[in-house]
């Protein structure tokens, strides 16, 4: 896809925020259909130089020709700031944000298929009282275990942008790095599975979202 496919898509988000029952459409309660301005060909740069990479070619266009964040899949689209601490992925007019990304992270490559059978090979070995003679020498092994079980878990997350929040822990994220760069996949560790892709690109899942909504809608 060129960065074509963005052409009128700002003007048909803002349109069916007119619409009788777009308050209904599931997600609205988080973003109302608001857009955030687009981002200057300067800020996207900006931004690239501390995330170390190019961003995706239809998520910079959208950022340039959409918006910055807002009106989107799930609970609306976390917008790219700076502030003092660098560029950082925040829920900017969301009521319910995904958690905050800082573009160092982003900028890492992606490995979270992985580091999740890492994971899944480290729970089956997760210590247990009765193999260890004395409480300290358990809890000395516990506390080593679950240190490296903290540390595969949040390493997943880097290589990649928290774009929404789906409600209930779940969010949906957008791979920066690595071959799988450009597609969205889903956090689904709160069901005790994984970070795992939905088979699609950006540019896709966004415009699959509108086509939905405006069906919905009768738009």
């Amino acid at each position: 896809m060129s960065e074509d496919i963005w052409a009128g898509v700002r003007e048909r988000v803002l349109r069916v925020a007119q619409r009788s029952g777009a308050d209904k459409v599931f997600g609205a309660r988080g973003h109302g259909f608001r857009l955030g301005p687009v981002m200057s060909e300067e800020q996207v740069r900006a931004l690239e130089v501390e995330l170390g990479v190019g961003l995706p070619a239809q998520y910079r266009s959208f950022l340039l020709q959409v918006g910055a964040g807002g009106a989107g899949p799930d609970y609306g689209l976390m917008t790219p700031t700076l502030d003092d601490d660098g560029w950082q992925w925040r829920g900017v007019g969301l009521a319910y944000p995904a958690q905050t990304t800082r573009a160092e992270l982003a900028g890492r490559p992606f490995a979270a298929e992985a580091l999740g059978s890492q994971l899944a090979s480290l729970e089956v070995r997760e210590p247990e009282r009765e193999a260890f003679a004395s409480d300290e020498e358990f809890r000395r092994t516990y506390a080593a275990w679950d240190a490296r079980y903290e540390e595969l878990y949040d390493a997943q997350e880097a290589g990649a942008v928290f774009l929404s929040e789906q409600g209930c822990g779940y969010a949906s994220l957008l791979v920066m790095t690595g071959p799988h760069r450009g597609t969205v996949w889903e956090d689904l560790r709160p069901m005790d599975r994984g970070i795992e892709p939905i088979g699609h690109d950006f540019g896709y899942w966004y415009r699959s979202w509108l086509e939905r909504t405006e069906q919905q809608l009768g738009t």
